[in-house]
């Protein structure tokens, strides 16, 4: 739906749509626990996720490209081959995240430290790589 001014609604997002391999694009997720989950290579474009908890949850292979991401906890998910491109993460914890191979371009980091994960072949906002963790 459009607004009068030109910004795009948000439908509140339905938990049980994040499975594996589920999408959920453009949605609205606000103070849900989704610790544990294995959701792998879920669909959230352009999707607003506010006070969510993603902690030990399986999130390879999935897309957060465009999504504003705000009081999120990754810590300790495996987000491996994840893309977040063009998203803006905001007070996002990544404490011991599997960010291997995973794609940050053009993110915008406000309050988030992406070195707290475990990173190799990770692409960081600035476009470089980092292999810091490699084996």
């Amino acid at each position: 739906m459009v607004t009068p001014h030109g910004a795009v609604s948000q439908e509140q997002g339905d938990p049980d749509q994040l499975r594996m391999l589920g999408q959920c694009k453009g949605c609205l997720f606000e103070e849900i626990d989704l610790s544990e989950r294995r959701m792998t290579g879920i669909d959230v474009r352009e999707t607003t996720f506010r006070n969510v908890d993603f902690t030990n949850a399986g999130l390879g292979i999935s897309i957060f490209d465009n999504a504003v991401l705000e009081n999120v906890s990754f810590n300790g998910a495996d987000l491996s081959g994840a893309s977040f491109s063009d998203a803006q993460l905001t007070n996002v914890t990544f404490e011991g995240a599997d960010l291997r191979a995973a794609v940050f371009e053009g993110v915008r980091l406000v309050g988030t430290d992406l070195q707290a994960g475990i990173l190799c072949n990770t692409q960081m906002p600035d476009d470089m790589m980092d292999n810091s963790d490699c084996n």
